[in-house]
């Protein structure tokens, strides 16, 4: 059977974007390739009917991502063949947005309020019949005028019944009926595109399907639809806090901007906002949950920025002998994974670090690495916030003592993507093919520790904000944020806080896998079933 003829613009996305990944050297990792190389059979059958050739080198959301993009309804819309425009930072060159659509819109067409990183707002026009992997450009609309390209997520499909499926395995589940109730509300919402405000509901349906046999491309477009009813909630907060606050459009602008890269699951383009975001919306009224997920999303974007900056550090000081690069990034990650060091390089690495001029929170993240700020939860078997704060103004003072005089900024210029840096591994991330938090947020593998670190200067700094700043932000009292609680849903949210001890005594991270990879096909499903039910009345 022969192939069909691939859309001229996806053709060129598709070229555009190999030709990017070619320019910042970046190599796929070896998670991604075995994750192509363990595709279940249902999905290799799937990707056979569709005929799409699958690269070896995407994630599985990527994978679905190209094959659902074939189909777009731009197919017959004519296009310039160099729709694409560089920017000055490799990360930013290609503006791709993933967009959850409501069955109804895409059914019947109407508008949709879309937000890209430059801050901006456009009411954009959608199409009747708008299916899976449907494309929209907005023309230079991007950051530096360039055109930006909108990806189209929906439940609608005139060809598969999804609603008869999923319904279905909600019928069958060991349930009470008004627990099935509960789930076919909160299925109507994320189907709809609407913030589910019944989490436990949404949690028990999220096990069913995960756990279920469902295919696994209608399973990625559930989670797809599952992470936007999070996000639109937290979308909700954030707009709250700004438009009872008092800063000028601009301002706005540049928050949500920053928010776009966090929801691209990209690095932070810069440090100047990170402090204001994390306050807004840790200080809003969102439920516990979706504070702890934006929490672990930011403390990701943050943290792929600071291991950036730290990793070309190494790569590039005039202080270390170029043979030696391999060691000295050998000793920072194994700080960053939370192992203990114990190299006479760690001095030599420690005054690289404090004497050059990175911003002062990447200094601060390395000391919090360095004084093992977590250790505190190997004595007590509870989190003590009180006792990793202390450490972590300790850090500070410690900084500000060693670095030079010189001034210190948070802005940086371009560095490529390297050996050794994290992002090498965050398939998800949408400049890496894939589509951000909405494939649900994930601990970046040998950054557990870092990433820790990261959220704690982030509680901190919420807890340190002065009350005139916050009421500038649109930040009241009704927020009420606690710096314990914040500290121990991220802690929980990395690996649970699992604590091993390695080979060589060391004391470790442990990666524990996702709880509904445990629990498919676990024995236990029964139970599991049962105790997320509970929730539901709890």
């Amino acid at each position: 059977m022969n192939k069909k003829q691939e859309s001229p613009l996806w053709k060129s996305i598709t070229n555009k974007a190999s030709e990017v990944r070619e320019n910042l050297g970046k190599e796929v990792s070896k998670a991604s390739k075995s994750i192509s190389e363990q595709a279940s059979e249902v999905a290799k059958k799937k990707a056979s009917e569709m005929e799409e050739v699958i690269s070896n080198k995407a994630s599985d959301v990527s994978k679905y991502f190209r094959e659902t993009a074939q189909k777009s309804t731009l197919k017959k819309q004519q296009t310039n063949s160099e729709v694409w425009q560089e920017t000055e930072n490799n990360l930013e060159q290609e503006e791709i947005y993933h967009i959850f659509v409501g069955y109804q819109t895409a059914n019947q067409g109407g508008t949709q309020k879309v937000t890209i990183k430059s801050g901006k707002s456009y009411n954009v026009r959608i199409r009747p019949n708008s299916i899976e992997g449907s494309t929209l450009r907005l023309q230079k609309c991007g950051l530096q005028g360039n055109d930006t390209f909108l990806v189209l997520h929906t439940f609608y499909n005139p060809e598969l019944n999804l609603d008869r499926r999923i319904n279905s395995l909600v019928i069958r589940a060991s349930i009470y009926e008004r627990s099935k109730t509960r789930c076919l509300e909160a299925y109507n919402r994320i189907n709809s595109g609407l913030y589910t405000y019944d989490l436990p509901a949404l949690n028990l349906l999220d096990f069913i399907v995960k756990s279920s046999n469902i295919d696994s491309l209608i399973g990625l477009r559930y989670i797809i639809a599952s992470e936007n009813s999070r996000w639109v909630g937290i979308n909700k907060g954030l707009e709250q806090v700004l438009d009872s606050g008092n800063l000028m459009e601009v301002e706005k602008h540049n928050l949500k901007g920053i928010y776009l890269y966090i929801k691209s699951g990209e690095p932070l383009p810069n440090f100047d906002k990170f402090r204001q975001l994390d306050s807004i919306i840790l200080n809003s009224t969102i439920a516990r949950e979706l504070k702890d997920k934006y929490l672990l999303a930011s403390a990701t974007s943050m943290a792929l920025r600071i291991d950036m900056l730290i990793v070309n550090l190494i790569y590039s000081s005039p202080e270390i002998d170029n043979s030696k690069h391999r060691k000295y990034l050998s000793v920072y990650q194994q700080l960053r994974e939370g192992a203990t060091v114990d190299n006479g390089i760690i001095q030599n690495l420690d005054t690289v670090i404090f004497q050059d001029k990175i911003p002062r929170i990447c200094k601060i993240v390395y000391q919090l690495l360095r004084d093992r700020y977590f250790e505190s939860d190997l004595k007590v078997n509870q989190n003590d916030f009180h006792t990793v704060f202390h450490k972590l103004k300790k850090a500070e003072k410690f900084v500000k003592q060693a670095e030079n005089s010189e001034k210190i900024t948070n802005r940086f210029g371009n560095i490529a993507i390297q050996k050794g840096m994290l992002i090498e591994g965050v398939d998800d991330a949408v400049v890496s093919g894939g589509v951000g938090v909405l494939a649900g947020v994930k601990v970046l593998k040998g950054g557990e520790a870092l990433m820790g670190a990261v959220g704690l200067v982030a509680i901190a700094s919420t807890l340190e904000m002065s009350t005139q700043e916050k009421i500038k932000l649109g930040i009241t009292e009704e927020g009420n944020f606690s710096g314990e609680v914040a500290y121990s849903g991220i802690m929980n949210a990395i690996n649970q806080v699992s604590w091993v001890i390695g080979d060589g005594g060391e004391r470790k991270l442990e990666q524990e896998l996702d709880i509904f990879k445990r629990f498919k096909g676990n024995q236990n499903r029964k139970q599991i079933l049962q105790e997320l039910e509970t929730k539901l009345y709890s």
